[in-house]
């Protein structure tokens, strides 16, 4: 068994919102279409070929940056090249602020909650339907 330790300092957060309030993240479709940025779902998230548009749009306004997805439930506050999911941002640019939201104590806890209500979303559906 191997391990590589690396050097590079970081502050992990664990909670989501608190990472996307400080870095200032840009969730809100409408908010992007008015910035005159599209290719972006509903969650304000870009696929890794939308990239250049967004290079292009934090190099015309440098209030602006890059946040990305660095695989299922970390995000970090600066460019990694060649990720599938990115995201803007207009706030905290530290690169060191890292999220990692599967680390949350609370997390399961979370998940259970948000499935249980979706499928009791569903359930009050269907049951609807049957009348």
């Amino acid at each position: 068994m191997g391990a590589r330790a690396r050097e590079d300092k970081i502050e992990l957060m664990v909670e989501s919102d608190r990472f996307n309030r400080r870095v200032g993240l840009i969730t809100n479709y409408y908010d992007l279409e008015w910035l005159g940025l599209n290719g972006h779902d509903f969650c304000g998230g870009f696929g890794s070929q939308h990239l250049p548009q967004l290079l292009h749009f934090c190099r015309e306004n440098p209030d602006y940056h890059i946040v990305s997805c660095d695989g299922p439930g970390r995000c970090v506050n600066r460019l990694l090249l060649e990720k599938d999911f990115y995201m803007l941002a207009n706030k905290d640019k530290d690169p060191a602020l890292v999220l990692n939201y599967l680390l949350d104590p609370e997390w399961p806890t979370l998940l259970e909650e948000g499935i249980s209500s979706a499928l009791a979303e569903l359930d009050h559906i269907k049951n609807r339907r049957k009348r």
